[in-house]
């Protein structure tokens, strides 16, 4: 009996997994698997803003561009977790072919850009885009950590297009 218990819970397990995979396969959405490496600077934000994160992102299926980071709001450290604060903001991605694609980035973290330590966590949520992503929407979730100089963040998630 307890060998069925067994078998039967790992075949439940195989089935969530493999219909995870399949829901997240919609032929209108592709995968997102890429790192961005960016840092704060002062020159080149779009205006009116004057300091922002600017950097590229390498990833797969030619997910290639720049990216740009303005802040929108920098929280509190919660009194459980006082060492971390959240950060949201607006990410854009621009590609070689001139298409955007628009996030709102939402992360917790203690990175400390002095001493070179610390991490974050979160999320983008698709809001649009130009070109390819006109109407896009979908996520992805990203963990961030300072290396020397530079943030370098790895998200993994999907981007859909509208259908047609």
């Amino acid at each position: 009996m307890r060998s069925l218990r067994i078998a039967a819970v790992a075949l439940a397990s195989a089935g969530v997994v493999a219909g995870s995979s399949v829901a997240n396969a919609h032929p209108r959405c592709e995968q997102i698997d890429a790192t961005i490496s960016d840092k704060v600077v002062d020159v080149g934000c779009p205006p009116p803003t004057q300091v922002c994160v600017a950097g590229t992102v390498r990833g797969k299926h030619g997910f290639d561009g720049t990216t740009v980071f303005i802040l929108g709001s920098r929280g509190e450290a919660p009194p459980t977790a006082p060492g971390y604060r959240p950060v949201s903001g607006t990410i854009t991605y621009t590609f070689k072919d001139g298409s955007t694609l628009t996030a709102l980035e939402t992360s917790i973290g203690n990175v400390n850009t002095t001493t070179g330590t610390g991490h974050a966590g979160g999320t983008q949520e698709f809001t649009g885009g130009t070109g390819r992503y006109e109407n896009a929407t979908g996520y992805t979730y990203l963990n961030q950590h300072w290396q020397t100089d530079h943030f370098v963040t790895t998200i993994q998630g999907e981007v859909c297009r509208p259908q047609s």
